[in-house]
């Protein structure tokens, strides 16, 4: 049986996994699928199906973001709400991808921003005493 599916939807690879437990057992299909998918530049692992990630998993994810973003693909992932509250890897996982709770605001994310957040976390500016919101736009450049 296939634990992993993989789509193709408005250009963007998804890579949906389909376990309740993402182990070792995975992590050689799930960096080798990803690696394929280097071609589409926007990938999405569906990781919303999953209660637990083992290490070897999550490092073979790392692995092969580190290549992606090497070759300027975005990555992001797809995980359950319940998983916050059951993996004490969640703070891991926030701190290297992009985390979405639904598959379609991954999807609108990747469509509208490649993935990349679209704000910055409040930053404390001199003279000012509420937080100021950080705003990332993209600039298209005239080459006419």
């Amino acid at each position: 049986m296939n634990s992993i599916h993989r789509f193709l939807r408005n250009g963007v690879a998804i890579e949906r996994v389909d376990l309740v437990r993402a182990t070792i057992n995975e992590a050689e299909e799930i960096k080798d699928n990803l690696l394929d998918d280097i071609d589409c530049k926007k990938i999405i692992v569906d990781l919303s199906m999953c209660d637990y990630i083992d290490s070897t998993f999550f490092g073979a994810m790392v692995f092969t973001y580190r290549i992606l973003k090497h070759q300027n693909c975005a990555m992001v992932l797809v995980i359950s709400k319940t998983f916050l509250s059951r993996s004490f890897i969640y703070k891991e996982i926030a701190s290297v991808f992009k985390v979405y709770h639904s598959f379609f605001e991954a999807l609108d994310a990747l469509n509208t921003n490649c993935g990349q957040p679209t704000t910055a976390n409040y930053a404390n500016v001199e003279n000012r005493k509420e937080p100021v919101r950080i705003v990332q736009l993209p600039i298209q450049l005239n080459t006419e």
